[in-house]
């Protein structure tokens, strides 16, 4: 049985996990800093029609209606004026099991972390050091040593297992932009809204069908 490192235990970590759980062929582990793994409730995101086809194929399909949304169109808008300037059909690509899907990122990583056995998620842990020899040796930040026949890196866009691997920092780049998020409740509008400025742009769309946006 081959033994796999999962560094990070977010939605593509958790997934890849999914991929493996019942698998024999392999044991894997997944490794995480943060003691919650669920930390933010109202963060959204938005699932493509290819995203939801693989979610699918772990029952994502079964998921609870009213947790979900699927929105018809992308309305573009003058965030000045407030006029529209026009619109994208996007349920045009959707069929009967596959529909580009709108939730909270909570919802999906609940969704993801049911079928993972609760022993394989190491939380409060860092990685530390990584040697390559016959086997991939990690060095953790609570001073044990742990050696696997494969790596998989999921530690997000600044990854610190990155920077460890390539023995270099890979800090990220600013550009003096700014990126908030919130949630509003009972917005008029079913569909995804973007509204478009000189130099900014907001958009605004549905988490579930309990009218949170």
């Amino acid at each position: 049985m081959k033994k796999i490192a999962i560094i990070g235990s977010g939605i593509s970590g958790l997934y890849f996990a999914n991929q493996l759980v019942n698998n024999k062929n392999y044991d894997f582990t997944i490794y995480e800093k943060r003691s919650d793994i669920i930390s933010d409730d109202g963060y959204g995101i938005q699932l493509s029609i290819n995203s939801v086809k693989l979610l699918n194929k772990l029952g994502f399909k079964n998921i609870s209606s009213s947790e979900v949304f699927f929105p018809k169109k992308v309305n573009f808008f003058d965030a000045k004026t407030i006029k529209k300037i026009c619109d994208v059909e996007i349920s045009k690509f959707n069929d009967e099991q596959n529909k580009y899907t709108t939730l909270k990122r909570s919802i999906l990583l609940k969704f993801l972390l049911k079928n993972i056995p609760r022993e394989k998620i190491v939380k409060n842990v860092e990685l530390k050091n990584i040697e390559f020899n016959e086997k991939i040796k990690l060095t953790l930040s609570n001073n044990l040593t742990k050696e696997f026949d494969y790596l998989v890196i999921s530690d997000g866009v600044f990854s610190k297992t990155k920077s460890i691997l390539l023995r270099k920092e890979t800090n990220p780049i600013f550009s003096n932009s700014i990126a908030l998020r919130g949630n509003i409740k009972n917005f008029n509008n079913d569909d995804i809204s973007l509204y478009l400025g000189s130099n900014f742009h907001f958009v605004i769309y549905p988490l579930n069908q309990n009218k949170e946006f």
